[in-house]
């Protein structure tokens, strides 16, 4: 059996393209592979920010519920196995390469780009699984996204925002009408855009989609006095709502998404709502290194970035924030960082080695300086970059490290090595 790590290597160069979104290609391929998900409810999630969160809470719901559940999910932070999770367990190299086998049986020579090929993989090691319930995060936008080759018993749309706009469109409306491709006919939507574009209400009025949104159908409040309450519409109808008084760490509008999501597949409560505490790697994750408060956030574009700013107010104040940032060059820079430069005394700037997408820490220098910030540091490589920041923080300081999964991916592989190497050395 050939190892992941080669099949993944040979699945960047089975197509000419890293990237290609329709479903011309996958199609036939996936008829072949005939997957069947008859007796599985699936539930697609589509939007610009808040699709990990998403999916990985209403997963977390519907296992304390006590149920069967797939979920996949894009891109990895560390391990590609991250991607393909059944009952929360990363599934092991063996079982994801009989499905990369299994396609490549039915691939009859079509070209398939790296998503692709691991979405129709994926899809083929859930349809083995007999699964209650299968949660599915698109990967690009919806209508031509490979995940689109599943027809959903539920729709999700988290948010629409600015993104991509070489492969989506140039503004809000043609952005959400790609996103609003994952709907179907008469299958009910949860919409967690406050203010979603005409075109995504408009594709649902069209195919006679009930409409469950952020504000009206349902909404979470929170106060000191009473803790979190959600309201919102259950699958028969009837109005509910939870109450919690546990810690939340996810974005208010990403919990109260997934709990309506839930309501619509489950006419009960699980045992407890201690999923609600959920966690999610990369996003607005806190950890501590050295006494110096790290947090980690995947936030790559504009709304993403004004979010962080947003987390960033309501954590008490330290004497010293600093940023690590790098980004991919074809992302909306100057609104990242006018989003966020009020928030750092000083940013760290760093190259991500091997990475073709990312935009060199040299070039990035100007356009933090075009915005008055003065407190720039360049370096070669992650590491470099990290050991200079944490050179400059002391205990109770704070480091927030953002600007793409790659840059999280790196310092989470770093922090790794040192906590791993610490232990040998009996440090901790």
């Amino acid at each position: 059996m050939t190892a992941l790590s080669d099949w993944l290597q040979r699945l960047e160069t089975l197509h000419p393209a890293p990237m290609a979104l329709g479903l011309d290609r996958i199609s036939p391929v996936f008829q072949k592979l005939n997957p069947d998900f008859s007796k599985t409810t699936v539930v697609t999630v589509a939007g610009t920010n808040g699709k990990g969160s998403v999916v990985e809470l209403l997963q977390n719901l519907l296992l304390s519920a006590g149920h069967r559940v797939g979920l996949y999910t894009s891109p990895h932070l560390i391990r590609y196995n991250e991607r393909v999770r059944i009952n929360g367990v990363e599934l092991d190299d063996d079982t994801l390469v009989a499905g990369l086998e299994a396609v490549e049986a039915c691939r009859d020579g079509i070209s398939l780009t790296y998503f692709e090929f691991s979405t129709l993989a994926a899809l083929h090691n859930f349809a083995q699984a007999d699964l209650d319930y299968l949660v599915l995060e698109v990967g690009l936008g919806g209508r031509l996204d490979a995940v689109n080759i599943v027809d959903p018993d539920l729709c999700v749309l988290t948010s629409v925002a600015l993104d991509h706009e070489a492969w989506l469109g140039s503004d809000r409306e043609k952005i959400g009408a790609e996103k609003a491709g994952i709907f179907r006919p008469s299958v009910p939507v949860v919409c967690g855009d406050v203010d979603p574009p005409s075109s995504v209400i408009e594709q649902a009025q069209n195919l006679q989609s009930p409409w469950y949104g952020i504000g009206k159908e349902f909404e979470l409040k929170s106060d000191a006095e009473n803790g979190a309450v959600w309201s919102g519409v259950s699958r028969g109808g009837s109005r509910r709502e939870v109450h919690y008084r546990g810690a939340l760490k996810l974005l208010p509008v990403n919990i109260a998404t997934a709990l309506q999501a839930y309501w619509l597949l489950k006419d009960d409560a699980p045992p407890d709502w201690s999923a609600l505490s959920s966690t999610v790697p990369g996003r607005q994750e806190h950890l501590v290194y050295g006494g110096v408060e790290i947090i980690l956030d995947v936030s790559h574009n504009p709304a993403a970035c004004e979010a962080l700013a947003q987390h960033l107010q309501q954590q008490a104040p330290v004497d010293r924030c600093c940023a690590l940032f790098a980004v991919m060059a074809d992302k909306e820079i100057d609104s990242m960082v006018s989003a966020l430069k009020d928030s750092f005394d000083a940013w760290f700037l760093g190259d991500l080695t091997g990475n073709e997408r990312a935009k060199p820490a040299r070039d990035l220098a100007p356009l933090l300086h075009a915005q008055g910030i003065t407190m720039i540091s360049v370096s070669k490589n992650m590491r470099q970059t990290f050991a200079r920041a944490m050179s400059l923080l002391e205990p109770g300081h704070r480091l927030v490290v953002f600007g793409s999964v790659f840059t999280v991916a790196a310092i989470k592989t770093i922090l790794a090595q040192k906590l791993s190497r610490q232990e040998l050395e009996g440090e901790i």
